[in-house]
């Protein structure tokens, strides 16, 4: 029962990497309302939670376009994905005890009332769902709609499961917290339709060009990351939902000092991923901080030897 459950997600994921087509059922209908709306030059505040489940998957097929994913072809690859997506659900499951308050989360960015509110009100069409990308590169990406992708790169940079669950934690901060569409709300302000990527990948009119115009408007924003602030509120919620998850919040201060000497030891290109990112060695001390001023810890229960010996091993069988 239990490798049919996982088939049967494997199964979900690949569906994930393409775009949807569909006819005749109101998700059709609700999609074609909105690329009439941005045609019109209207703006959507916000999305349906399914609009957003469809709008992610559009973007997974643009990143793995670029990236391409670990296919579950054998029982290891099964193993290591059926893993990393038992471990996000069950962080994001204890994360709902986690404040998305802008202000509590440190004040880094700024929402306003009706914002708030729909962060507040933000749930996930079909959960949580990751895939891994088969690159060396240190990189993670965050999509509308609870689709998350992570490197092997950045996988077999992680020492042990609290600090894969430090990445998971950030990454998923920035879906929970809206950032994905905050932007897209932000850019909307001026002329999106001028992107490169977008005439490159679409040409001509009709619901399929316009929806692919839409996707590459957030998937040009993951491959650019988001900004200092977002990541700052990323890097709070992420360690209080480690806590609330039980792994040690400090996996998140090691983790970054991780990508610190990461990009110490390779030239990052300015077009990077990492390069859009706040100064590391500022968001490591925002974490320290952090820690101290809500002594913040793992549940007692999890940060034994025994707990902590158990996590290891099951990370190191898994992927090392």
């Amino acid at each position: 029962m239990q490798k049919n459950k996982r088939n049967v997600w494997a199964a979900r994921l690949m569906l994930a990497t393409i775009v949807f087509a569909v006819s005749g059922c109101a998700l059709f209908e609700k999609v074609k309302a909105t690329v009439s709306a941005l045609e019109d030059s209207k703006v959507a505040d916000n999305y349906e939670p399914s609009e957003q489940y469809y709008i992610g998957r559009g973007v997974s097929a643009v990143i793995v376009d670029k990236y391409p994913p670990v296919e579950v072809k054998d029982q290891t690859s099964e193993k290591q994905i059926t893993y990393i997506n038992e471990m996000a659900c069950f962080i994001e499951a204890a994360s709902k005890r986690v404040t998305r308050s802008a202000v509590k989360l440190g004040d880094y960015t700024s929402r306003s009332y009706d914002e708030q509110q729909h962060v507040y009100n933000l749930v996930l069409f079909k959960g949580i769902q990751v895939g891994l990308l088969q690159t060396d590169d240190v990189t993670a990406f965050a999509t509308p709609g609870g689709f998350l992708w992570i490197s092997m790169g950045a996988v077999n940079m992680c020492e042990n499961e609290d600090e894969l669950a430090a990445i998971i934690a950030h990454e998923l901060a920035h879906i929970i917290l809206d950032h994905g569409m905050a932007n897209y709300r932000t850019a909307y302000k001026g002329e999106i339709f001028s992107s490169t990527l977008s005439e490159t990948w679409f040409s001509g009119d009709g619901l399929g060009a316009n929806f692919g115009r839409l996707v590459t408007t957030f998937a040009e924003d993951a491959f650019k990351g988001y900004n200092p602030e977002q990541e700052f509120e990323a890097d709070n919620w992420g360690t209080r939902a480690m806590a609330e998850s039980g792994y040690a919040p400090d996996a998140m201060v090691k983790m970054l000092q991780r990508v610190e000497a990461y990009e110490k030891a390779h030239d990052v290109d300015p077009e990077d991923y990492l390069a859009h990112h706040p100064p590391i060695g500022d968001r490591i001390k925002a974490v320290q901080d952090l820690i101290k001023k809500e002594n913040l810890k793992g549940n007692p229960n999890t940060m034994t030897p025994e707990g902590v010996t158990a996590r290891n091993t099951r990370f190191a069988e898994t992927f090392k």
